[in-house]
This record gives structure tokens, sequence and C-alpha cells, in this order.
């Protein structure tokens, strides 16, 4: 059996970016950095975008969280 080892914890905030000639939805990056993978915490993470929401010259559209994990083999 497979086992996974989770290596990388960090958050992506894409902000509106308005629609294309079609209507799609378009979307930009901006990271928010990596993050502890041990003490990750998702209420914070959303409070920190909440307090630099602000600051952005765009509105939050979504928040993702990506991980980067390593598979071996038992």
């Amino acid at each position: 059996m497979a086992s996974t080892t989770l290596k990388k914890v960090s958050v992506n905030i894409k902000l509106d970016n308005g629609t294309d000639g079609e209507g799609n939805q378009r979307t930009v990056s901006v990271p928010l950095g990596t993050l502890s993978k041990d003490s990750f915490n998702a209420d914070k993470a959303i409070a920190i975008i909440g307090a630099l929401e602000p600051c952005l010259s765009k509105t939050v559209y979504s928040v993702e969280k990506v991980e980067v994990s390593t598979i071996t083999a038992a």
C-alpha cells in the first residue's frame, strides 16, 4: 500500500479580474505564501485575507489551499 507525506501547504487568493469576450470569469492569483504544514488553520487564513482585502484593488473571488505531498510505495 502506498503512503503520502505532506511536504508543503500554501494559499492562493484568486481575485476577480472581470470576464473575457465569451463571458467566462477571469481571475488573477495572489499567493499568500507557504504556511506551516503542521499548524495550518483555515479560519486564520480567511481572517488574514479578510484583513488584507481593503488593501487589494480587486475583490476576492475565491481562496485555494494548495498541498504538496510525496507518494511512496510501502
